[in-house]
């Protein structure tokens, strides 16, 4: 059985560790929320011009000037 110091020393290194690894997991969110959210600004812009594409593709195409699928 350990002595009471040596386990308070065991206990204040394993805290010392779980705080390091909370600090670096926090880092690790913050920076994909950072991420998502250019990501999120990013497809709203290429969304956008999907759409804007879609939209002036309907309105060139005519039948008339449609070339015939056996050309």
């Amino acid at each position: 059985m350990k002595n009471p110091d040596d386990r308070l020393v065991e206990l204040e290194v394993l805290f010392t560790h779980l705080q390091k690894t909370i600090t670096d997991l926090d880092e690790v969110v913050v920076d994909q929320s950072r991420r998502i959210d250019q990501l999120q600004r990013e497809l709203k812009i290429l969304a956008g011009d999907v759409r804007l594409v879609r939209e002036s593709s309907r309105e060139q195409r005519r039948p008339e000037d449609e070339i015939p699928p056996h050309y």
